[in-house]
């Protein structure tokens, strides 16, 4: 799966986890081992912090 920079938006964690087939409490622990990613209680992404678990789970993004 490749996606575009353009598609990248704040997204909450539960619709980030529906994107990704899987649960929010898998998602919350892949959280958790993403280097520079401190999201806390806080429910919303930034578009960089999308970017950034989409590459934790191994899903190409291209400029």
């Amino acid at each position: 799966m490749v996606l575009n920079m353009e598609e990248m938006k704040f997204m909450s964690k539960a619709e980030l986890a529906r994107q990704l087939g899987v649960s929010r409490e898998t998602l919350r622990k892949k959280l958790q081992e993403v280097k520079g990613l401190h999201t806390g209680r806080r429910q919303l992404l930034y578009p960089y912090e999308v970017r950034m678990v989409y590459e934790a789970f191994g899903i190409q993004i291209s400029s």
